[in-house]
């Protein structure tokens, strides 16, 4: 909730080989990230509770977010990878 004041998202990656070559390369710059998966499948915590999984897959996403004041230079960072 908090990440929304002070970090900015930079990336949502589904392929964890990619998401491991964005914090591979943000680390090797020197930039301070943080991730945070989820399950776009699910809306919110009581989705399968409710109605149960009707046979739907999780499907993961990860988040990365980063400092406000690196953004631009993490956003080029990640441009060069793809």
């Amino acid at each position: 909730m908090l990440e929304h004041f002070f970090k900015s998202l930079v990336a949502i990656v589904s392929d964890p080989y990619q998401c491991n070559r964005i914090t591979d390369a943000l680390a090797a710059a020197g930039i301070k990230f943080y991730c945070k998966s989820k399950d776009v499948n699910r809306h919110n915590t009581f989705d399968q509770a409710r109605i149960g999984t009707l046979g739907i897959k999780p499907r993961y996403v990860t988040e990365v977010f980063v400092d406000k004041e690196n953004v631009d230079m993490a956003l080029h960072i990640i441009h060069t990878l793809s």
